[in-house]
């Protein structure tokens, strides 16, 4: 296992988390969040959502000059230690750029996102409601303060 593969559970993790009312990571409320999150609004969230929500939020973080675009310099932020190569494997029509659909794709297929997002799914239904998703982030970092 590398280095990334704890990094991304404990950063869906935090996500998840964030989605479920716990530590935030943005000043929007969490029951907004949440509701922004589960964008077909059934009240649970499927991995594709969760996933889709948590990429797009890491993606408008970097994204410095909001082209839509991110460039190596974007991404690799300081203190990610993420690889050129990782890079370029996302960046799937050579441009030098991932752009936001490339990183939605790329988060989709991570199977980090996957192992966490099963992990937090403790009725196994294929979704995380909010109950779940505190619960979750409970047990990577203890109760919210």
């Amino acid at each position: 296992m590398t280095k990334q593969r704890p990094l991304m559970g404990l950063l869906l993790a935090t996500a998840i988390g964030t989605l479920s009312g716990c530590q935030s990571m943005q000043t929007e409320p969490s029951d907004t969040r949440y509701e922004t999150a589960d964008s077909n609004k059934d009240g649970k969230l499927s991995r594709a959502e969760a996933t889709d929500y948590f990429v797009s939020d890491l993606f408008e973080s970097r994204d410095a000059n909001r082209d839509n675009n991110l460039t190596w310099e974007e991404w690799n932020v300081p203190g990610a230690g993420l690889s050129k190569s990782k890079f370029s494997s996302r960046d799937t029509n050579k441009d030098g750029m991932i752009s936001r659909n490339e990183a939605l794709v790329a988060g989709r297929k991570d199977s980090g996102f996957a192992r966490a997002f099963v992990a937090a799914d403790t009725d196994k239904d294929g979704y995380v409601t909010k109950v779940e998703a505190k619960s979750y982030y409970a047990s990577k970092e203890g109760p919210p303060n």
